[in-house]
């Protein structure tokens, strides 16, 4: 009967049935956050299972307050009516989204299960291991502990403090001697030591404050940093005080902890003798100083200065909606995407959250190569080439991807002529990027003259006349020193002495009948051989006369030199050098040197000067220097080059393989000493990506052993 009165379409269309409403999950608290920004109230949802916190308004609030109406519709049009709020459906519809993608109803899809693999890719960087639960014993520990929070105490180490800065400041040479005493394996030692006393302390100030306000200090652990260990508290429940300037006092009770071990440190320091404990308080001092203030001290990665600002701003999710906002105005710089706000902001406030996150994404970028390159250099090089690779892909590739995704997915957004350029500056920059468009070569080097001729005597001597003088132009074949060898005129004079002794004897054996060829033979062979001892001997006295074999000018002449001094053979006299003409001794890459040639054009840059000087390649080595051609060039006298440290550092043995490349040259201007120089070559075109593929490989393969 019901079916024969309704049309046949309807017989065929499908029963809709709404989806069923939801249901809360029945351990989840609610407590009062206090205010937001704007002045609405603000309360956060407490997941005791996760130990989570969730921040909602006044929407969500009055949301939650009439669940049991199970209607969308229904809840939107009651809060309509009864509060000066105006929401639709849809806001009820998408905080039911927010509620289930969190996981706090109980009809929501659990997440499946994270892969190891994937949890390691993401948290190898941050893992933590709980170790204890101190919530008892700080409870009991609190009533003798108040007098930290009192005022004579703060006024005290504020005192002791500034008279220790003082006091230091007034014997910094002894600061930095200790400082370089710091270098050796004791000082690593004992900074490691003081690391981990001012880190244990840091967290139990966070622990203490906590336990203060009523926040119950779930555990205390190990946290591996990098795989380096450090100490955390969990104050996680910390969102459950209304009042921020309290969570304020938790998040910078770390900090304050470590100010109070530095300040107290420091003043002991500068009125203890020296012994072990100074150099204790020292290390403690230092550490606490320095990692407090640089590293917890950060807004941009999640350590106690991110907490302090968020809750001095009363702004949760900081970070988030920090990115959120700055997205928001890439998207709308780059690709013209229009898209209202997520929040009401000032515009102060908004353009603050702007610059924020653009100095955080900055900070984190360089952080995040740094830590890549330390993961490099700890790990054995395959493994280190690896997680480098991971590290730069996960945290830098994945989120400049994920937002070119997002600006492809709404590509029918963007205005066109928006396209057409964005179009025409990607093209222009793949030429930029493919096409071998840059020839220049920039190389280290250090200048001299190319003619130099060093004083030596060729052996010991004794110096007769010396009449040069720094700065005096000299001839070839002009005298420059005269020296003498008594000995050697001794051994002269005898080798004269015999040979004529000899030659008599020679002739006078002549008239003998008994042995006289005999005689007359061995007389003339010894008088031979003395002879040409007396040409040896005066060849030897020769060399004492020493003569310039190129014009030049005389410099560095030892000032302590006199007639009548000896000198030895290893004693540099003076140098006749011609600074008209001047050598570059260049180092370049492997990769640069085959793209050089020899007759290529050079351009060198003495530092400190604006003359530029012009050159040209006369020679390349084949194979790799062992040795830097100045101190100069060395990292640890001021230069470019990095040493090896597996080698003694007088052995001036670089780092890495750099090859030699002379460039020769003449100038207006004498070259009056060795300078550090910055050489220009114009090599081969190249491209930058070839440039860039060919060092990654290269590095692949060196480092790898492939």
């Amino acid at each position: 009967m019901l079916s024969a009165e309704l049309p046949s379409a309807a017989l065929a269309a499908p029963v809709t049935r709404p989806a069923p409403w939801p249901a809360l999950r029945e351990e989840l608290q609610i407590h009062g956050a206090g205010s937001n920004r704007d002045g609405s109230p603000a309360w956060h949802i407490c997941d005791p299972v996760r130990n989570l916190f969730f921040r909602i308004g006044w929407l969500e609030f009055e949301i939650l307050q009439r669940w049991e109406m199970a209607s969308s519709k229904a809840i939107a049009q009651d809060i309509d009516a009864s509060t000066a709020l105006a929401p639709v459906a849809d806001d009820v519809d998408q905080f039911i989204r927010f509620l289930m993608q969190h996981q706090l109803l109980r009809t929501a899809r659990q997440k499946p299960a994270t892969p190891l693999w994937r949890w390691l890719l993401n948290n190898y960087l941050f893992i933590r291991i709980p170790l204890v639960r101190p919530a008892h014993w700080l409870a009991v520990a609190m009533p003798w502990v108040r007098w930290l929070f009192s005022g004579w105490f703060v006024g005290i180490t504020g005192l002791a403090a500034l008279t220790g800065i003082v006091l230091a400041a007034r014997q910094l040479d002894v600061v930095e001697a200790n400082l370089r005493g710091a270098l050796s394996w004791d000082g690593v030692v004992g900074f490691a030591s003081a690391l981990v006393f001012s880190k244990l302390l840091h967290e139990l100030g966070h622990a203490i404050v906590s336990t203060r306000h009523g926040v119950r200090v779930g555990h205390m652990g190990v946290a591996l940093l990098v795989m380096w260990p450090m100490p955390y508290t969990d104050t996680g429940e910390s969102w459950k005080l209304e009042r921020s300037r309290h969570r304020f006092a938790i998040a910078s009770a770390g900090i304050a902890a470590e100010l109070v071990l530095a300040a107290w440190s420091t003043f002991l320091w500068a009125f203890m003798p020296d012994g072990n404990f100074r150099n204790a308080l020292f290390f403690l001092a230092t550490t606490a100083w320095v990692l407090t203030l640089l590293v917890n001290a950060s807004p941009f990665m999640r350590f106690d200065g991110y907490y302090m600002l968020t809750d001095a701003l009363d702004f949760p999710g900081l970070h988030e909606r920090a990115g959120k906002q700055a997205r928001r105005v890439l998207r709308r710089w780059i690709p013209d995407l229009q898209e209202p706000s997520s929040e009401v902001l000032t515009p102060s406030f908004r353009r603050f959250l702007v610059s924020f996150a653009f100095a955080t994404w900055i900070y984190r970028l360089v952080l995040f190569i740094g830590i890549a390159v330390v993961v490099y250099h700890a790990f054995f090089k395959a493994l280190g080439i690896l997680l480098f690779v991971v590290e730069i892909s996960v945290f830098l590739g994945r989120p400049i991807c994920a937002e070119l995704r997002v600006w492809w997915q709404r590509r029918a957004e963007i205005p066109r002529r928006r396209s057409v350029v964005c179009a025409l500056l990607s093209v222009a920059f793949a030429l930029v990027l493919f096409l071998p468009l840059f020839s220049g070569i920039s190389a280290p080097g250090v200048l001299k003259a190319a003619s130099e001729q060093p004083v030596y005597s060729p052996y010991a001597a004794r110096l007769e006349n010396i009449t040069i003088r720094n700065g005096a132009a000299i001839r070839p074949d002009g005298v420059l020193v005269e020296l003498d060898a008594p000995s050697q005129g001794e051994e002269r004079d005898k080798a004269v002495a015999l040979s004529a002794a000899y030659a008599r004897s020679a002739r006078g054996a002549l008239g003998m009948v008994e042995d006289g060829a005999a005689r007359l033979a061995v007389a003339e062979q010894l008088a031979s051989r003395y002879d040409a001892e007396r040409r040896a001997r005066e060849a030897e006295l020769l060399r004492l006369r020493i003569v310039a074999t190129r014009d030049g000018d005389v410099r560095d002449v030892d000032p302590d030199l006199r007639a009548g001094t000896w000198v030895g053979p290893t004693q540099l006299i003076a140098m006749v050098v011609d600074g008209r003409r001047w050598r570059v001794e260049a180092l370049v890459s492997e990769r640069d040197r085959q793209r050089l040639s020899a007759g290529a054009k050079a351009v060198v840059i003495v530092k400190g000067r604006t003359q530029k000087l012009d050159g040209t390649v006369t020679a390349i080595d084949n194979s790799p220097v062992n040795r830097l051609p100045h101190l100069l060039l060395a990292q640890d006298h001021g230069g470019p080059i990095t040493l090896n440290p597996t080698s003694p550092k007088k052995d001036l043995k670089p780092a890495e393989a750099w090859f030699r490349v002379l460039v020769e040259g003449e100038g207006a201007a004498p070259v009056e000493a060795v300078h550090e120089v910055r050489v220009h070559f114009d090599g081969t075109h190249e491209s930058l990506a070839k440039g860039w593929i060919d060092s990654a490989l290269s590095v692949l393969i060196q480092q790898s052993g492939l």
